[in-house]
């Protein structure tokens, strides 16, 4: 489990993943803006494969999922500069996670989706291919992307 000086529970923590795709536990960081961590949106990062991800959820307070997205968890986007120094950096390396990772036009990965599929963007058109029925699905923006993914 990662530990580190600046885990307190409330501002930043590690929390479960359930994901097999994921390599480890989540750690999950709030904005110290203002005095009520409940209130505000959380980040959370993780690793898949050698690379950090991320995603933003709304406050604990609010839900575990956005409003406008039909109750379903925000998918993981690459980070494209990870850290090199701070609690995120190191949880990036206790997780295997580099530090810089190689850019590769003709298979850009920019996230992954819910059951840890690759999303590519190529050319202008970001795809992914469904691991439920194994369907390729391309679009021009992510909220496009999405919205095929869950129909």
């Amino acid at each position: 489990m990662f530990e580190h000086k600046n885990l307190d529970g409330a501002w930043n923590r590690v929390v479960s993943s359930t994901d097999a795709f994921l390599n480890g536990d989540i750690l999950e960081c709030r904005d110290m803006v203002g005095s009520e961590p409940e209130k505000i949106s959380r980040l959370q990062y993780a690793v898949v494969g050698q690379r950090l991800v991320e995603r933003c959820l709304p406050p604990e307070a609010l839900s575990e999922t956005w409003a406008h997205d039909a109750g379903k968890l925000p998918w993981w986007d690459s980070v494209k500069n990870p850290p090199h120094m701070g609690i995120i950096a190191d949880f990036n390396s206790h997780n295997g996670g580099l530090h810089r990772i190689p850019f590769d036009a003709n298979h850009n990965v920019v996230g992954f989706a819910n059951e840890g599929e690759e999303i590519v963007f190529v050319k202008g058109v970001y795809t992914v291919s469904r691991k439920s029925d194994g369907k390729e699905l391309s679009a021009t923006t992510m909220r496009q992307l999405r919205e095929l993914y869950f129909t």
